[in-house]
């Protein structure tokens, strides 16, 4: 291959990495957020959690609104379902990086 086509290669994904939208890369962060540390309940709906992309359980926690859930993540909460340790478990994470894991999971659950 030759100079050139390695630029134009350079060049084409630098132009698509720069032409994600902030949305993209807050819902990107939060997805490597949820995989570090939320898929241990929320990929299989252990604890009573609901699974990510499950609609039908996702929908009435959604209704409440992301502040609800954003407080719930943060804080822990025990529902009728099961319990949301604060944190996910996982005290190191900071408030930004629990509401983009929510956002994440909200985003795939919709």
């Amino acid at each position: 291959m030759k100079l050139g086509s390695y630029l134009f290669i350079g060049a084409s994904v630098l132009l698509s990495a720069c032409s994600e939208s902030p949305e993209q890369a807050a819902l990107a962060e939060g997805q490597t957020i949820w995989q570090g540390t939320c898929a241990v309940c929320h990929a299989q709906g252990l604890a009573g959690s609901p699974p990510i992309g499950n609609k039908r359980m996702w929908a009435k926690r959604i209704e409440k609104g992301l502040p609800v859930l954003f407080d719930h993540a943060k804080n822990g909460f025990e529902g009728d379902t099961g319990i949301m340790p604060a944190r996910g478990g996982n005290t190191s994470l900071s408030d930004m990086q629990v509401e983009l894991a929510v956002k994440y999971m909200v985003s795939q659950s919709q």
